[in-house]
Protein backbone atom coordinates (compact mmCIF):
# COMPACT_ATOMS: atom_id res chain seq x y z
CA UNK A 1 0.00 0.00 0.00
CA UNK A 2 1.07 3.56 -0.83
CA UNK A 3 1.86 5.61 2.01
CA UNK A 4 0.71 9.35 2.92
CA UNK A 5 3.04 12.04 3.62
CA UNK A 6 2.39 14.58 5.99
CA UNK A 7 4.75 17.56 5.72
CA UNK A 8 4.76 20.05 8.32
CA UNK A 9 7.59 23.17 10.11
CA UNK A 10 8.63 22.81 13.23
CA UNK A 11 8.51 19.27 15.65
CA UNK A 12 4.90 19.40 16.00
CA UNK A 13 2.22 18.96 18.81
CA UNK A 14 2.25 16.80 21.91
CA UNK A 15 -0.15 13.80 20.27
CA UNK A 16 2.72 13.79 17.07
CA UNK A 17 5.44 13.36 19.43
CA UNK A 18 3.93 10.74 21.76
CA UNK A 19 3.94 9.20 18.20
CA UNK A 20 6.89 10.00 17.27
CA UNK A 21 8.54 8.52 20.59
CA UNK A 22 6.72 5.38 19.73
CA UNK A 23 7.99 4.80 16.50
CA UNK A 24 11.76 5.47 17.48
CA UNK A 25 10.91 2.55 20.19
CA UNK A 26 9.96 0.28 16.70
CA UNK A 27 13.79 1.50 15.41
CA UNK A 28 16.20 -0.82 16.16
CA UNK A 29 18.91 1.56 14.58
CA UNK A 30 17.23 4.80 16.25
CA UNK A 31 18.73 6.95 18.59
CA UNK A 32 18.57 10.31 20.82
CA UNK A 33 19.64 12.23 18.12
CA UNK A 34 16.49 11.71 15.85
CA UNK A 35 14.27 12.04 18.81
CA UNK A 36 12.07 15.57 19.09
CA UNK A 37 13.68 16.20 22.08
CA UNK A 38 16.72 16.64 21.12
CA UNK A 39 16.07 17.98 17.31
CA UNK A 40 14.20 20.96 19.44
CA UNK A 41 16.78 21.46 21.29
CA UNK A 42 19.03 21.36 18.32
CA UNK A 43 16.76 23.70 16.67
CA UNK A 44 16.87 26.60 19.08
CA UNK A 45 20.47 26.43 19.37
CA UNK A 46 21.76 25.61 15.64
CA UNK A 47 18.35 26.32 13.70
CA UNK A 48 19.14 29.85 12.73
CA UNK A 49 18.75 30.32 8.87
CA UNK A 50 17.86 26.45 8.39
CA UNK A 51 14.03 26.16 8.09
CA UNK A 52 12.87 22.80 9.93
CA UNK A 53 10.62 20.33 9.14
CA UNK A 54 9.09 16.78 9.41
CA UNK A 55 7.92 14.58 6.89
CA UNK A 56 5.44 12.14 8.60
CA UNK A 57 4.76 8.81 6.62
CA UNK A 58 1.85 7.30 7.14
CA UNK A 59 -0.18 3.73 6.24
CA UNK A 60 -3.68 3.79 7.01
CA UNK A 61 -3.40 6.52 9.37
CA UNK A 62 -0.38 4.73 11.68
CA UNK A 63 2.78 6.68 11.41
CA UNK A 64 5.13 4.08 9.90
CA UNK A 65 8.25 6.68 9.05
CA UNK A 66 9.45 9.76 9.82
CA UNK A 67 12.64 11.97 8.32
CA UNK A 68 13.61 15.28 10.09
CA UNK A 69 15.26 17.58 7.63
CA UNK A 70 16.31 21.39 6.97
CA UNK A 71 16.29 23.40 4.14
CA UNK A 72 18.58 26.15 3.63
CA UNK A 73 19.52 28.94 1.16
CA UNK A 74 23.20 28.69 0.00
CA UNK A 75 24.26 32.42 -1.35
CA UNK A 76 27.07 30.78 -3.56
CA UNK A 77 29.34 32.30 -6.31
CA UNK A 78 27.77 30.60 -8.94
CA UNK A 79 24.27 31.60 -7.35
CA UNK A 80 21.72 30.82 -4.59
CA UNK A 81 21.18 27.21 -4.36
CA UNK A 82 18.35 25.58 -2.02
CA UNK A 83 20.14 22.58 0.19
CA UNK A 84 18.15 19.41 1.63
CA UNK A 85 20.01 17.95 4.53
CA UNK A 86 19.16 16.16 7.44
CA UNK A 87 18.04 17.84 10.92
CA UNK A 88 20.64 18.03 13.59
CA UNK A 89 24.10 18.62 10.91
CA UNK A 90 26.90 17.16 11.77
CA UNK A 91 28.86 19.30 14.47
CA UNK A 92 26.84 18.28 17.39
CA UNK A 93 24.96 15.29 16.03
CA UNK A 94 26.04 11.71 16.13
CA UNK A 95 23.49 9.94 13.99
CA UNK A 96 20.92 11.36 11.29
CA UNK A 97 18.64 10.10 9.31
CA UNK A 98 15.01 8.56 8.40
CA UNK A 99 13.12 6.62 11.40
CA UNK A 100 11.03 3.58 10.61
CA UNK A 101 10.63 -0.27 11.51
CA UNK A 102 13.07 -2.18 9.36
CA UNK A 103 9.99 -4.02 7.60
CA UNK A 104 9.05 -0.34 6.43
CA UNK A 105 12.34 0.65 6.00
CA UNK A 106 11.91 0.29 2.11
CA UNK A 107 8.48 1.93 1.73
CA UNK A 108 9.60 4.73 3.57
CA UNK A 109 12.98 5.03 1.23
CA UNK A 110 10.93 4.65 -1.58
CA UNK A 111 8.02 7.34 -0.60
CA UNK A 112 10.43 9.68 0.54
CA UNK A 113 12.20 9.89 -2.77
CA UNK A 114 9.30 10.63 -4.35
CA UNK A 115 8.24 13.01 -2.79
CA UNK A 116 11.38 14.96 -2.92
CA UNK A 117 11.44 14.77 -6.72
CA UNK A 118 7.96 15.97 -6.82
CA UNK A 119 9.16 18.83 -5.28
CA UNK A 120 10.98 21.53 -7.80
CA UNK A 121 12.25 24.11 -4.99
CA UNK A 122 15.76 22.25 -4.52
CA UNK A 123 18.83 22.21 -6.02
CA UNK A 124 20.47 19.63 -3.93
CA UNK A 125 19.76 16.94 -1.22
CA UNK A 126 22.94 15.81 1.45
CA UNK A 127 21.64 13.13 3.47
CA UNK A 128 24.36 12.57 6.08
CA UNK A 129 25.37 10.46 9.58
CA UNK A 130 23.37 7.25 7.63
CA UNK A 131 24.33 4.40 9.68
CA UNK A 132 25.48 1.77 7.72
CA UNK A 133 23.46 -1.36 9.33
CA UNK A 134 20.14 0.39 9.21
CA UNK A 135 20.50 0.54 5.54
CA UNK A 136 19.26 3.69 4.27
CA UNK A 137 22.22 5.13 1.73
CA UNK A 138 21.22 1.94 0.11
CA UNK A 139 17.61 2.03 -0.17
CA UNK A 140 17.43 5.46 -1.09
CA UNK A 141 20.21 5.26 -3.95
CA UNK A 142 18.23 1.86 -4.96
CA UNK A 143 15.25 4.07 -6.08
CA UNK A 144 16.67 7.71 -6.73
CA UNK A 145 17.37 6.43 -10.21
CA UNK A 146 13.36 5.45 -10.74
CA UNK A 147 12.22 9.01 -9.68
CA UNK A 148 14.78 10.98 -12.47
CA UNK A 149 17.13 11.90 -9.64
CA UNK A 150 21.12 10.73 -9.75
CA UNK A 151 23.04 9.87 -7.15
CA UNK A 152 26.14 12.22 -7.21
CA UNK A 153 28.01 10.74 -4.65
CA UNK A 154 27.98 7.90 -1.46
CA UNK A 155 30.88 8.27 0.72
CA UNK A 156 31.99 7.41 4.21
CA UNK A 157 31.01 10.08 6.25
CA UNK A 158 32.74 9.09 9.68
CA UNK A 159 32.56 5.93 11.90
CA UNK A 160 31.63 5.07 15.07
CA UNK A 161 33.19 2.55 17.35
CA UNK A 162 31.15 0.44 19.57
CA UNK A 163 32.13 -2.00 22.33
CA UNK A 164 29.78 -4.75 22.87
CA UNK A 165 29.22 -5.27 26.78
CA UNK A 166 25.95 -6.80 27.03
CA UNK A 167 26.20 -9.46 29.54
CA UNK A 168 28.26 -7.57 31.95
CA UNK A 169 32.03 -6.55 32.23
CA UNK A 170 32.99 -10.32 32.62
CA UNK A 171 31.00 -11.35 28.85
CA UNK A 172 32.61 -8.40 27.35
CA UNK A 173 36.09 -9.63 28.49
CA UNK A 174 35.69 -13.40 27.36
CA UNK A 175 33.99 -12.31 23.77
CA UNK A 176 37.24 -10.16 22.56
CA UNK A 177 40.50 -12.23 21.29
CA UNK A 178 42.81 -13.45 23.71
CA UNK A 179 45.52 -11.27 22.95
CA UNK A 180 43.44 -7.98 23.47
CA UNK A 181 41.33 -9.67 26.72
CA UNK A 182 44.54 -9.88 27.83
CA UNK A 183 46.20 -6.28 26.99
CA UNK A 184 43.06 -4.56 27.83
CA UNK A 185 43.29 -6.09 31.39
CA UNK A 186 46.92 -5.50 31.29
CA UNK A 187 46.84 -1.71 30.46
CA UNK A 188 43.42 -1.23 33.13
CA UNK A 189 45.81 -2.73 35.60
CA UNK A 190 48.66 -0.61 34.88
CA UNK A 191 46.78 2.37 34.56
CA UNK A 192 45.06 2.35 37.58
CA UNK A 193 48.69 1.90 39.17
CA UNK A 194 50.48 4.48 37.08
CA UNK A 195 47.39 7.21 37.81
CA UNK A 196 46.81 6.00 41.54
CA UNK A 197 45.20 7.44 43.68
CA UNK A 198 42.62 8.11 41.45
CA UNK A 199 38.59 8.29 41.74
CA UNK A 200 35.70 8.64 39.87
CA UNK A 201 33.55 11.54 40.68
CA UNK A 202 29.68 11.35 39.64
CA UNK A 203 27.89 14.78 38.99
CA UNK A 204 24.74 15.03 40.71
CA UNK A 205 21.92 16.81 38.78
CA UNK A 206 22.31 19.73 41.01
CA UNK A 207 25.57 20.67 40.08
CA UNK A 208 25.80 19.56 35.99
CA UNK A 209 25.28 23.11 35.37
CA UNK A 210 28.74 24.44 37.12
CA UNK A 211 30.57 21.10 36.40
CA UNK A 212 29.36 21.72 32.60
CA UNK A 213 31.41 24.81 33.26
CA UNK A 214 34.98 23.49 34.27
CA UNK A 215 34.27 20.88 31.31
CA UNK A 216 34.23 23.47 28.78
CA UNK A 217 37.15 25.38 30.53
CA UNK A 218 39.27 22.41 30.82
CA UNK A 219 38.28 21.47 26.66
CA UNK A 220 39.12 24.98 25.48
CA UNK A 221 42.50 24.38 27.33
CA UNK A 222 42.75 21.46 24.40
CA UNK A 223 46.15 22.18 22.05
CA UNK A 224 44.28 21.29 18.99
CA UNK A 225 41.41 23.23 16.68
CA UNK A 226 39.36 21.07 19.56
CA UNK A 227 39.59 24.17 21.59
CA UNK A 228 38.56 26.57 19.50
CA UNK A 229 35.30 24.75 19.01
CA UNK A 230 34.17 24.96 22.70
CA UNK A 231 35.05 28.64 22.91
CA UNK A 232 32.82 29.64 20.78
CA UNK A 233 29.19 30.95 22.59
CA UNK A 234 27.04 28.56 20.42
CA UNK A 235 28.82 25.79 21.97
CA UNK A 236 29.28 26.49 25.51
CA UNK A 237 24.97 27.13 25.14
CA UNK A 238 24.49 24.19 23.67
CA UNK A 239 26.30 22.32 26.19
CA UNK A 240 24.31 24.26 29.22
CA UNK A 241 20.99 23.72 26.77
CA UNK A 242 21.71 19.95 27.03
CA UNK A 243 21.73 19.72 30.91
CA UNK A 244 18.51 21.20 30.80
CA UNK A 245 16.91 18.58 28.93
CA UNK A 246 18.69 15.94 29.86
CA UNK A 247 20.25 16.17 33.19
CA UNK A 248 17.64 15.54 35.11
CA UNK A 249 16.33 12.39 34.28
CA UNK A 250 19.67 10.74 33.78
CA UNK A 251 20.13 11.13 30.01
CA UNK A 252 23.57 13.18 30.31
CA UNK A 253 26.00 12.54 33.05
CA UNK A 254 29.08 14.25 33.48
CA UNK A 255 32.05 12.15 35.16
CA UNK A 256 35.73 13.85 36.37
CA UNK A 257 38.68 11.67 36.73
CA UNK A 258 40.63 13.08 39.77
CA UNK A 259 44.51 12.53 40.82
CA UNK A 260 45.74 13.13 43.66
CA UNK A 261 43.21 15.30 44.14
CA UNK A 262 43.36 17.22 40.42
CA UNK A 263 40.64 17.12 37.87
CA UNK A 264 42.91 15.25 35.32
CA UNK A 265 40.02 14.00 32.90
CA UNK A 266 36.16 14.74 32.66
CA UNK A 267 33.57 13.06 29.94
CA UNK A 268 30.34 14.32 28.82
CA UNK A 269 27.68 11.18 28.11
CA UNK A 270 24.59 10.96 26.67
CA UNK A 271 22.52 7.24 27.75
CA UNK A 272 19.41 6.18 25.55
CA UNK A 273 17.99 2.71 25.15
CA UNK A 274 20.35 -0.06 26.05
CA UNK A 275 23.47 2.32 25.04
CA UNK A 276 26.02 4.36 26.41
CA UNK A 277 27.09 7.51 24.17
CA UNK A 278 30.48 8.94 25.19
CA UNK A 279 29.04 11.77 23.52
CA UNK A 280 32.28 14.23 24.26
CA UNK A 281 35.79 14.23 26.60
CA UNK A 282 38.49 16.65 27.72
CA UNK A 283 41.66 16.11 29.67
CA UNK A 284 44.54 18.32 31.49
CA UNK A 285 47.70 18.86 29.14
CA UNK A 286 49.34 18.95 31.93
CA UNK A 287 49.06 15.30 32.87
CA UNK A 288 48.74 13.90 29.49
CA UNK A 289 51.48 11.65 30.45
CA UNK A 290 49.15 9.62 32.32
CA UNK A 291 46.55 9.51 29.44
CA UNK A 292 43.32 9.97 32.03
CA UNK A 293 41.34 10.27 28.98
CA UNK A 294 41.94 6.28 28.54
CA UNK A 295 41.53 5.53 32.30
CA UNK A 296 38.22 7.41 32.70
CA UNK A 297 36.55 5.69 29.85
CA UNK A 298 38.04 2.56 31.31
CA UNK A 299 35.87 2.99 34.59
CA UNK A 300 33.02 4.26 32.29
CA UNK A 301 32.85 0.90 30.62
CA UNK A 302 32.79 -0.72 34.07
CA UNK A 303 29.51 1.18 35.30
CA UNK A 304 27.29 1.00 31.55
CA UNK A 305 28.38 -2.84 32.02
CA UNK A 306 27.15 -2.53 35.60
CA UNK A 307 23.81 -0.63 35.01
CA UNK A 308 22.87 -3.28 32.36
CA UNK A 309 23.67 -1.78 28.87
CA UNK A 310 24.70 -3.57 26.49
CA UNK A 311 26.25 -1.39 23.89
CA UNK A 312 29.08 1.24 24.89
CA UNK A 313 29.04 3.91 21.76
CA UNK A 314 32.72 5.78 21.53
CA UNK A 315 30.59 8.16 18.65
CA UNK A 316 31.91 9.65 15.63
CA UNK A 317 35.84 9.99 15.38
CA UNK A 318 38.39 6.96 14.90
CA UNK A 319 40.83 8.50 17.48
CA UNK A 320 43.94 5.21 18.01
CA UNK A 321 42.81 5.66 22.19
CA UNK A 322 39.07 3.73 21.22
CA UNK A 323 40.36 0.64 20.09
CA UNK A 324 42.08 -0.03 22.34
CA UNK A 325 38.64 -1.47 24.02
CA UNK A 326 38.08 -3.82 21.15
CA UNK A 327 35.37 -1.36 19.63
CA UNK A 328 34.57 -2.21 16.05
CA UNK A 329 33.25 0.55 14.09
CA UNK A 330 29.68 1.51 12.66
CA UNK A 331 30.28 2.98 9.43
CA UNK A 332 28.49 5.90 8.60
CA UNK A 333 27.20 7.13 5.19
CA UNK A 334 26.56 10.71 3.08
CA UNK A 335 24.41 10.46 0.14
CA UNK A 336 24.05 13.54 -1.96
CA UNK A 337 20.95 13.40 -4.57
CA UNK A 338 20.73 15.66 -7.78
CA UNK A 339 18.60 16.21 -10.47
CA UNK A 340 19.46 14.62 -13.94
Amino acid sequence: MTLTVDLHDGIGDAAFVAEWDALLARDPAATLFQSPRYLRRWDEVFGGQRALRIRAFRRDGQLVGLVAETRELLRLPSGPQELIAFAGGSEVTDYLGPIAAPDDRAAVAEAYVAALAAERDWDQVVLGGLAADAGWHELIASVAVRHGLTVDDIELDDVCPRVDISGGLDAYLQRLPGRMRQEVLRKGRKLARDVAPHEVFTFPAAELHEGIEAFLDQAAQADSEKAGFFRRDDMRRWFHVLVDEYGEDGTLRLHRLDVDGLPAAMTVSLAWGDTWGLYNSSFDPSLAALAPGVVLVWELIGLAAAEGLAVFDLLRGDEPYKYRFGAIDRPLHTLSLVRR
